[in-house]
């Protein structure tokens, strides 16, 4: 199974919705614009790795945002049903748009909690960092347990609770004060995750660490472009993603800016 991501980014974007063409000649040329985004990309392409996922499988996307990682599933996984869920209508309504547009038809969409989904006997459900915006008494861990079928798996990947920075904090002393108001529930170290992972049932199967210094540098550069303009933007994103790789490719899991356990719902 072969994952690509980025290619619902055409009809989700409002910037790139307002100029189609140069828009599909710029993702051509550049990629996926979100280094955030695709940084958590390439891990969860790692992970997936782990997880004996069927043609058909029946896939839940936590917390789906502009349902990046649902497409790319959907399109690796043509005979699969994936089901995008996430409480901002907004977002839900720009996922079915790209479905429309994409002419994928093996998504379906939920805008409601967890707790409220009636889809059931999952093979596969995930949350790409969206757990560290939930309080921990109301992150779903119990509703993803019960939706699952015996043997499936659960997949939760989040900031590590402190953040190591490279460059001085004054450079990013507003996106300090979003994290602040925004990330409720980004409380736990690896050992934390794990254990709640155990509390709630499910028996872990992989634990580990992310984001070390090559994929912060690139984040903290991507983010100084960002904020400088388009132009910054573009000269920042190449060396921005290739840090990224750099550091899958040379990260000790020893500690990391983000942290991913996978558990599994027990036969009985």
């Amino acid at each position: 199974m072969e994952l690509t991501f980025g290619t619902a980014q055409i009809y989700t974007s409002e910037r790139m919705k307002k100029a189609p063409k140069l828009a599909k000649l710029f993702h051509k040329v550049f990629g996926y614009t979100n280094v955030g985004n695709y940084a958590r990309f390439t891990v969860f392409k790692e992970m997936v790795k782990k997880i004996p996922l069927k043609a058909d499988a029946k896939i839940l996307d936590l917390g789906t945002g502009y349902g990046e990682y649902s497409f790319s599933l959907a399109q690796a996984l043509p005979q699969s049903q994936v089901h995008s869920l996430d409480i901002d209508k907004e977002r839900i309504n720009s996922v079915n748009e790209a479905i429309s547009r994409s002419g994928i038809e093996n998504i379906n969409t939920h805008c409601k909690l967890t707790e409220d989904l009636e889809e059931k006997e999952f093979d596969f459900i995930f949350s790409i960092d969206v757990f560290e915006h939930i309080a921990p008494e109301q992150m779903p861990f119990k509703a993803a347990y019960d939706r699952l079928k015996p043997g499936g798996h659960f997949m939760v990947k989040i900031p590590y609770v402190t953040q190591r920075t490279i460059l001085p904090e004054k450079y990013f002393e507003d996106h300090h004060e979003w994290l602040e108001d925004e990330h409720i529930g980004q409380v736990y170290d690896l050992h934390g995750l794990e254990t709640r992972f155990i509390e709630e049932g499910f028996k872990v199967v992989h634990a580990s660490y992310s984001d070390g210094w090559y994929a912060r540098l690139g984040w903290e550069l991507a983010y100084l472009g960002k904020k400088a303009g388009v132009v910054g933007q573009m000269l920042n994103l190449p060396l921005a993603k290739m840090l990224i790789h750099f550091d899958r490719m040379f990260h000790v899991n020893t500690w990391g800016n983000a942290i991913q356990v996978i558990g599994i719902k027990e036969k009985k």
